[in-house]
């Protein structure tokens, strides 16, 4: 039996790492470099042009790993092609959890530079390159393990896809983003993360997906007016996102039928009414503290 190409992913795992030692490196000027794409538009800042670059790097890794290994199929390949510009045959179902690693981590530990300060950092680079072995490994097993290896490596990724959304999440809702860019940051994110969540129980994953995408951003702007603290809101959108998921899939196996509308529907009430409890006790909290 063959197992993780563990000397492909090292150096992979080596060369992400590195990425984000410069990136940190870039952040640690009292004036970080900025990209002015115009008025009215916010800053880019360059360490996200790099961060996008090892997402990049971390997806066609993960496409390369999976070639190397001796059970490699030609027929797990999707055809490319856009015109004279760019024609091959690729792995791109792989390249979306490995690639969104990198992106959401940074983007959530981030948040927590003031307080953690250089603790933030190294969390950034112990986790991301934690959740990339992760990633890595069981994508091998989901294409050439048994039948009991393919349903626990599916099910371990698609928890790593629900805690990536967590981390897009809270750090859209941490920044308050007008709904328009935040539309411009969750629409791709949700719909690829929705995508890899669906492509193997649903039929025509990618409507579904950009359904749930949509579903999202309304969500979003609806949550920006309830002054919550961004995690309790960043939750609230996972809930969205976990009951939609839950219902596409559902609706494709056996029909949109009333138990799962129940099912999940009892659920995300259940939930969201949980996270209004913890939003008034932490008002109240800080209330108090204010008094005093």
């Amino acid at each position: 039996m063959y197992g993780p190409r563990y000397e492909r992913i090292v150096p992979l795992l080596t060369l992400v790492v590195a990425g984000l030692g410069v990136v940190f490196v870039l952040d640690a000027g009292t004036a970080p470099p900025v990209l002015n794409l115009g008025p009215g538009l916010p800053l880019i800042s360059l360490s996200w042009v790099v961060v996008a670059l090892i997402a990049l790097v971390a997806g066609a890794g993960a496409e390369m790993i999976v070639r190397s290994h001796p059970r490699f199929s030609p027929n797990w390949l999707t055809p490319v092609r856009l015109g004279r510009l760019f024609n091959a045959d690729l792995l791109l179902r792989l390249w979306i959890l490995p690639g969104l690693t990198p992106v959401a981590i940074f983007a959530f530990f981030r948040l927590w530079g003031g307080a953690l300060a250089t603790a933030a950092y190294l969390l950034v680079l112990l986790v991301t390159g934690a959740v990339l072995l992760l990633v890595f490994v069981e994508q091998q097993r989901v294409l050439v393990g048994g039948r009991t290896e393919k349903q626990t490596a599916t099910t371990r990724l698609a928890v790593v896809a629900y805690v990536l959304a967590f981390a897009i999440f809270a750090a859209v809702a941490f920044n308050r983003y007008r709904t328009l860019y935040a539309g411009a940051l969750l629409l791709p994110s949700t719909l690829l993360l929705a995508y890899d969540l669906l492509r193997a129980r649903t039929a025509r994953p990618w409507p579904a997906a950009a359904a749930i995408a949509l579903v999202a951003v309304e969500s979003y702007w609806a949550l920006s007016y309830w002054p919550a603290p961004f995690l309790l809101v960043g939750a609230a959108l996972l809930v969205i996102f976990y009951t939609a998921v839950g219902l596409a899939q559902s609706a494709d196996e056996r029909g949109l039928q009333r138990p799962a509308l129940v099912e999940y529907g009892s659920l995300a009430l259940v939930a969201l009414a949980a996270l209004a409890v913890a939003a008034m006790l932490l008002e109240a909290r800080i209330e108090r503290l204010l008094v005093e």
